[in-house]
């Protein structure tokens, strides 16, 4: 498949993946590969009709798009979805108050999203996965003393180091794995710009 989503600069487009259905099926596209919108039900709360609904938003806003090669009886509508992920940055929505707040529900979902996950592996994952996953899975927080250029720069690093291992293909043994990362300046010490003063 050659089309891949883009970096999102258009609040409406925001707003769309930023609903918490239409993430949720974003995400089971992602994982699970084509489906429809009965088979979508299994995985994420709602009636089919109200799904297929959701799954016309994403396609219309570029997310995912029909798969008709799949569609065997040509009754039912199969969907997959359109490789890229959901990536953008607050910079790009600062001109207006509207599009501010748009941004920042979209995070509060995303974020959200992030802890249902974590909470459904501590809930069940080990036992559910076994102890070979549950030996390999990974936790952890640091806190660093760096200045803004720093933090670009160890984000840079760390797309590297996870676009080398994205896209593997599939293979014994190997399944999904969730990573997420947040890094971002924490109470404790003033900005120095705010102070005048370099970090001690």
């Amino acid at each position: 498949m050659s089309k891949k989503t883009g970096r999102i600069t258009d609040p409406t487009v925001l707003k769309v993946i930023a609903h918490p259905a239409r993430l949720r099926l974003y995400e089971v596209l992602v994982a699970d590969g084509p489906a429809t919108a009965a088979q979508l039900a299994r995985h994420v709360p709602g009636a089919p009709g109200s799904l297929s609904y959701h799954l016309r938003r994403l396609a219309a806003h570029g997310f995912i798009e029909e798969a008709p090669d799949l569609c065997e009886d040509g009754r039912e509508r199969w969907w997959r979805a359109i490789p890229g992920g959901v990536r953008w940055s607050p910079e790009d929505f600062a001109d207006s108050p509207g599009a501010q707040e748009v941004a920042a529900t979209a995070q509060r979902v995303l974020i959200g999203r992030h802890i249902d996950r974590l909470q459904e592996w501590l809930a069940d994952g080990p036992q559910r996965w076994g102890t070979a996953w549950a030996s390999a899975a990974k936790s952890t927080d640091s806190v660093l003393r760096l200045t803004p250029d720093e933090l670009r720069e160890l984000g840079r690093e760390l797309d590297a180091v996870i676009e080398r291992w994205a896209g593997r293909p599939d293979g014994p043994g190997r399944d999904h794995v969730f990573l997420f990362l947040h890094a971002f300046p924490i109470a404790g010490s003033a900005p120095a710009s705010d102070t005048g003063t370099e970090p001690r």
